[in-house]
């Protein structure tokens, strides 16, 4: 599994940018970029479904993953189907769990540089 700062840092400076970008300019982003968004969908649910199963075979929690399967895999997918025409409501979650990601994951990425 893809752990520490690489982990961090995709998600810092792909996937939160990306998840922003589309949020704030929902009507001038291109259909091809919402067909990114289903294959990620698609690539994220089989990721963390099989991180999901190993981690609660070996008794761990596997929370990480269940928000990635039940929160983001279906909000790319509604993009990925309804592109431009989808509700703002998808739109603004998306740049949120955005924003999310990059204060989470810039944290730590912070945090493990400093105290590393």
């Amino acid at each position: 599994m893809i752990s520490g700062p690489v982990l961090n840092a995709a998600h810092l400076f792909v996937f939160a940018p990306l998840f922003i970008a589309v949020g704030l300019y929902r009507n001038s982003t291109p259909d091809s970029l919402f067909t990114l968004l289903g294959f990620m969908a698609v690539g994220i649910f089989f990721y963390h479904a099989y991180a999901a199963y190993k981690k609660i075979s070996e008794g761990k929690s596997a929370w990480v993953n269940w928000i990635h399967i039940f929160l983001i895999v279906p909000l790319l997918a509604i993009l990925a189907r309804y592109k431009k025409d989808a509700s703002r409501r998808y739109f603004e979650m998306l740049m949120m769990l955005g924003f999310a990601a990059a204060g989470y994951h810039g944290f730590y990425l912070i945090k493990d540089s400093i105290f590393a």
